[in-house]
């Protein structure tokens, strides 16, 4: 499958055209990762988005003194999805880590710097993507308070 092809098929990167699709291929740079391995750190500077080719992430927090487990898990991403969406939004700090739980994974990374200039020479592929990144951070934060009600005892918070 081609890189434009792939693109097509990202959740946050819906409604772009085949052409605009083109100019973020170009952007992206190849990843892979192995189970456990801990690709991005919650505190690091966030220099990159990620999208999910193959695999599974998990975004999970860190607890000082503790090992990470699925325990700590806040998202669980598969292929289409992204992360690294702080690389973005100021302070431009991860504010969780993300971790391969599959045995081999491959993503995409499309640097901060190279977004900016993009969006800013193409201001609707900016909109369209951020539009979409809105519509995902909402989902995510929908889904901790539903996670975080039941915790606590109750029925989900939301219902989609």
């Amino acid at each position: 499958m081609s890189e434009v092809e792939f693109l097509s098929q990202v959740k946050m990167l819906a409604g772009l055209r085949a052409g605009e699709l083109s100019r973020l291929a170009a952007l992206c740079r190849p990843g892979s990762c192995q189970e456990g391995e801990r690709i991005s750190a919650e505190g690091q500077e966030a220099d990159d988005l990620f999208l999910i080719k193959q695999g599974a992430i998990e975004l999970r927090y860190e607890l000082p003194g503790r090992e990470s487990s699925s325990d700590h898990t806040l998202s669980a991403l598969g292929p289409g999805e992204a992360w690294g969406w702080s690389a973005l939004v100021p302070p431009h700090v991860y504010t969780l880590s993300a971790y391969c739980t599959a045995r081999q994974g491959s993503f995409l990374r499309l640097g901060r710097l190279a977004l900016e200039e993009l969006f800013e020479t193409h201001p609707r592929i900016g909109y369209i993507f951020m539009r979409n990144l809105a519509s995902i951070i909402g989902q995510r934060f929908n889904a901790a308070q539903d996670e975080l009600a039941r915790m606590q005892g109750f029925d989900q918070v939301h219902q989609w």
